[in-house]
């Protein structure tokens, strides 16, 4: 279930148009493999609380076209919510009040899909739109529409990525906003998000209204920015309206595809008076203790870790309280950096106690207001088993003795794979070494936490009886982040030995990757955090193939090839 966060609104009369037409604002439709051939088929819906009531049941049709096979699912409603306002006073249309409100409707149950289809699809549809879409043309005579899709012979027990976030989708004119895409997927399998045309029903793509288009769906300051890795759209619009928005990922395993969803939003712009915004909360160690000593760092909501602002650095009192206050409309997401002297055993950690950015909560108002949010950091250690992993992390993954310098002090974390799940936390010592010792047989990757710089590139490898000690799992560190250089015994992780690309860097046009086996190949590109943000598919001959280059941006991405290894690639 979505982690429903409040973006609230102070909304003067004659703001927003009136709903007259159906009571759907977007949502989502996904799945999740329970075992065998048995899948849950969720179905999650946005409601205007000014429009008509929901259902308490919804079909979902299922089919095949390379299988022959059709079946219509029943899915029933087993949850709801409201997105509450944070502010004092502010009622929505949910409660009796003047102020956009929307509803999440959960619909579930399970199928079998005993063939393996390359091909399942999944959709779902109602009529018609909100008369109110201003990018849409005659809205109310197009239906809504959402679809997944599943390949089961490439991609056997696979479950679709989950979203984590849910926000208001109410926005200020003239404010930046970033409407929150970032999702979890249990298989860890690459994910490439874009921007797709909402559809009409089982019509196909939707009429838009000129000028509008998927990827331009409202007036902006300076455009959209879309980050294809997260999945995460930020804009600044300038004009008020209803505007829907439709997103789709894109899952790939081993090369291959192995299935998609789609995420429809409908986005009110309204113009918001101006507000100031203050957060406070408390800092306790995993037992809910409050700690005594720490920071917290407040940030400003952005496309990505990268590009997300550092706002201000508070220490926590002796009761682990924070505060901080002048703040203006936006959106924001807090850290809380742990003493690691003090509260041993902890990570750096985000309000809603996760080490993972993409998964902190994003908080903000308009409308004067302090917001409460507490921070529970992440315990780990207390490892009980025979395994021991260690490595070392500096320049270019050069030793001191060979003139490269060791990086001190930054947060290394035992991740389990693929769940994500932080096991054991360490930070590099003077020479540059970590080190984890106790750890029990079970398959891991070693992550690299600094702020502003991303992991390139990832060891995975299994602790088991054969091969309990992995050492040499050494990195080098440069401004464009941390990428791995050692070899180990057991690395699932490939070495790029053989592969070369050239040249490199590389500004525009197309690169020549060689040390190939002759044949088909897939090329995934993954960006500095690890996400895969191209998928190309090329010819292999005399060892050689090539890849384009002129849709990267600036910056070092890794090149994966099934079954051959990856490569490091810089984009000037």
């Amino acid at each position: 279930m979505h982690r429903l966060v409040a973006l609230a609104l102070l909304v003067l009369p004659g703001l927003l148009p009136t709903v007259k037409a159906t009571h759907i604002m977007g949502g989502e439709l996904t799945y999740r493999w329970l075992g065998g051939s048995d899948y849950l088929v969720s179905l999650v819906l946005y409601r205007d609380c000014a429009g008509v009531p929901v259902v308490s049941q919804e079909n979902v049709y299922i089919s095949s076209s390379t299988c022959g096979y059709s079946q219509l699912l029943p899915v029933n409603l087993v949850d709801t919510a409201v997105i509450a306002s944070p502010c004092a006073g502010l009622l929505s249309t949910c409660d009796g009040g003047q102020a956009p409100g929307l509803e999440v409707y959960v619909y579930r149950d399970t199928i079998a899909l005993a063939q393996a289809c390359p091909d399942y699809e999944f959709t779902w549809t109602t009529c018609c739109r909100n008369a109110a879409v201003t990018n849409l043309v005659d809205p109310s005579t197009q239906s809504g529409f959402l679809q997944a899709w599943l390949n089961t012979v490439d991609g056997p027990g696979n479950s679709a990525p989950v979203y984590q976030e849910l926000q208001m989708p109410f926005i200020c004119s003239n404010v930046m906003y970033c409407q929150d895409n970032s999702t979890f997927d249990v298989d860890g399998d690459s994910l490439v998000f874009s921007m797709v045309p909402v559809q009409n029903g089982t019509l196909g793509p939707a009429s838009y209204a000129a000028p509008f288009s998927p990827t331009d769906p409202f007036p902006t300051v300076n455009g959209h920015a879309f980050d294809v890795s997260g999945g995460n759209h930020c804009a600044i619009p300038t004009t008020v309206g209803a505007w829907v928005v439709a997103y789709r990922i894109d899952e790939y395993r081993n090369g291959a595809w192995i299935g998609s969803t789609m995420r429809e939003v409908q986005l009110w712009v309204v113009n918001c008076p101006s507000a100031m915004l203050g957060f406070t909360g408390t800092v306790k160690d995993s037992t809910g203790t409050p700690v005594s000593s720490g920071t917290v760092e407040l940030w400003e909501y952005g496309l990505n870790s990268l590009s997300s602002t550092l706002i201000a650095t508070t220490p926590v009192n002796s009761q682990g309280e924070y505060a901080f206050s002048g703040q203006p409309n936006g959106q924001y997401i807090l850290r809380a950096i742990p003493d690691s002297t003090n509260t041993p055993g902890h990570a750096t950690s985000y309000h809603l106690n996760t080490h993972y950015w993409d998964f902190a909560e994003v908080l903000g108002a308009v409308c004067d207001t302090t917001i409460d949010a507490d921070i529970t950091l992440v315990g780990v250690g207390n490892l009980v088993g025979t395994g021991h992993v260690s490595g070392y992390l500096g320049d270019l993954g050069i030793v001191r003795s060979q003139q490269g310098t060791p990086w001190e002090g930054v947060s290394v974390f035992l991740e389990a794979w693929p769940s994500h799940e932080p096991v054991a936390f360490d930070r590099t010592d003077a020479d540059g070494l970590f080190a984890f010792v106790n750890v029990p047989f079970g398959e891991y990757r070693v992550v690299f936490d600094h702020p502003g710089l991303p992991m390139l590139g990832y060891y995975r490898f299994t602790v088991s009886a054969q091969n309990p000690s992995f050492t040499g799992l050494d990195h080098g560190a440069d401004p464009d982040g941390f990428f791995p250089t050692g070899i180990s015994t057991g690395m699932r992780e490939d070495a790029p030995l053989s592969l070369v690309v050239a040249p490199n860097p590389v500004g525009q046009g197309r690169v020549t990757i060689g040390g190939l086996p002759d044949g088909p190949v897939t090329l995934l590109v993954e960006d500095a955090t690890g996400r895969t943000v191209d998928v190309q598919r090329a010819m292999v001959g005399n060892g050689r193939t090539s890849m384009a280059t002129d849709a990267l941006p600036a910056g070092t991405f890794l090149i994966r090839i099934a079954g051959a290894g990856a490569i490091r690639l810089v984009k000037q």
